[in-house]
């Protein structure tokens, strides 16, 4: 049983990984670059994070890092939610209050994704203001989910840990969108 929910707990990892080194192959950015772009935004260890998987290329401009941000911070979402709902089907050991700020805060990640997606669709389409509107819209729906489940007395520390990385790839992306002009 004990193997079975480490199992749970690894696998959406496991899947960013292989996400992220599967983008490496298309995305590059040399290093100067990246530190420039990094160091403008609030979240500077998140963005180099994000792009340290492509460091093998030296093409890419900022736009193209501004799709990549979003990229990186869609994976790292999709993976919290999944843990998200993962803990929502065995709440038994969470504690009673689990169950509704749990649902209050899938609700909130549902609009969040709406979000992220939209940016990342108004980056293709050059509109680029509003691709950066929709990411800071996305980090304070995930910031008012973050509080929900910090509101608990009991919050597993490998999900608490992926609200926070979360948030700070969706500040990071938002950061670099800025930037794009």
């Amino acid at each position: 049983m004990a193997a079975c929910t480490r199992w749970k707990v690894f696998f959406p990892v496991l899947i960013l990984c292989v996400s992220l080194l599967g983008m490496a192959v298309s995305v590059s950015g040399d290093a100067a670059l990246i530190q420039d772009v990094c160091s403008k935004t609030t979240m500077p260890f998140y963005c180099k994070s994000c792009y340290k998987f492509y460091r093998q290329s030296s093409q890419e401009n900022v736009k193209d890092l501004g799709r990549t941000s979003i990229q990186c911070a869609f994976s790292v979402f999709d993976i919290f939610r999944s843990t998200l709902v993962s803990y929502m089907k065995g709440t038994k050991n969470l504690g009673p209050g689990f169950p509704n700020a749990s649902n209050r805060c899938l609700s909130m990640l549902t609009s969040a994704d709406r979000n992220i997606k939209n940016a990342l669709e108004t980056w293709q389409q050059a509109r680029y203001a509003s691709s950066t509107e929709q990411m800071w819209a996305a980090v304070i729906l995930i910031n008012d989910c973050e509080h929900e489940l910090k509101m608990l007395s009991l919050i597993p520390k490998d999900l608490a840990d992926q609200v926070v990385a979360v948030d700070g790839f969706c500040r990071a992306s938002g950061g670099v969108l800025n930037q794009i002009h």
